[in-house]
């Protein structure tokens, strides 16, 4: 057991690796990248049924025209029957109820006319503006693309860099491991002992000593935000920020981070009896 202890002590140096902090900062870049691409889609999803709803009003308002200029025609043929039988009446009263008729008429075809032409500006209108939208869709399609490809190439140059991290962290780990067996006497001839099966299982140790630097690391950052959050909070409180200290903000930091680990273990241990 003391062995172990000792082994312990050697294994966990007090320092950080600054090798961690590139694969966070990896991480972190990769996060933002696929979080620009998800923005990305949804503005092409947004744009393409923008698209679809001005094609929609499109055919509608081509349909709306088509039916006013059938009544046109049918009110241009009705005005030329009238025109016709105009001159078979030779009552004054039927001419002029006619053409009373003639001219409201031709006043409504006048007004069909002119709603014919509004419409058709409202289509330019809309046709131009559908034209607008396809052309960002194309441009936004293209960004997309291209963003996938450069998320595809960060994500294999980040595997590249994790690999090589990785690589390196154990070339330090046995490294270091050399150096502390070399300057300790004591671990020199434990590992003689043993028959060289120390540094073997070492060796074997090493990617979960690297997990754990790396949650250590992790519970470190989160400790230092917390402690921040805590302190801040007490100084808005006038009651509390004669007590916003660094001594008692670092203890009630480690209390909330502990308790639900402590909780957790007790729970789990009056299940196992």
């Amino acid at each position: 057991m003391a062995t172990l202890q000792l082994l312990f002590f050697f294994l966990f140096p007090a320092f950080p690796s600054p090798l961690f902090a590139l694969s966070e900062t990896t991480t972190i870049s990769e996060n933002d990248s696929f979080r620009d691409l998800q923005q990305i889609k949804l503005n092409m999803a947004h744009l393409e049924s923008r698209h679809e709803e001005i094609i929609r009003i499109l055919n509608e308002r081509g349909f709306h025209i088509e039916e006013q200029e059938k009544l046109v025609e049918q009110l241009s043929h009705k005005i030329q029957l009238l025109q016709s039988t105009v001159s078979n009446f030779k009552s004054n009263e039927r001419i002029n109820a006619l053409e009373e008729r003639i001219k409201a008429l031709e006043e409504e075809v006048s007004q069909l006319w002119a709603s014919s032409r509004n419409n058709n500006f409202d289509i330019h209108v809309l046709k131009s503006k559908a034209y607008e939208a396809e052309e960002k869709l194309k441009k936004v399609a293209s960004k997309a693309e291209k963003m996938a490809d450069i998320v595809t190439e960060q994500w294999i140059q980040i595997q590249q860099l994790e690999q090589a991290l990785h690589i390196a962290e154990r070339r330090t780990l046995k490294a270091r491991r050399s150096l502390i067996y070399s300057r300790c006497s004591f671990l020199k001839f434990i590992n003689k002992v043993l028959g060289g099966h120390l540094e073997n299982g070492l060796e074997i140790l090493d990617p979960y000593i690297l997990q754990s630097k790396r949650v250590f690391a992790v519970a470190k950052e989160y400790h230092h935000e917390l402690q921040r959050f805590i302190k801040r909070e007490m100084e808005k409180n006038k009651f509390t920020a004669a007590l916003a200290n660094w001594e008692l903000v670092f203890f009630m930091a480690s209390a909330l981070i502990t308790f639900p680990i402590f909780s957790a273990w007790v729970l789990l241990s009056s299940q196992l009896r």
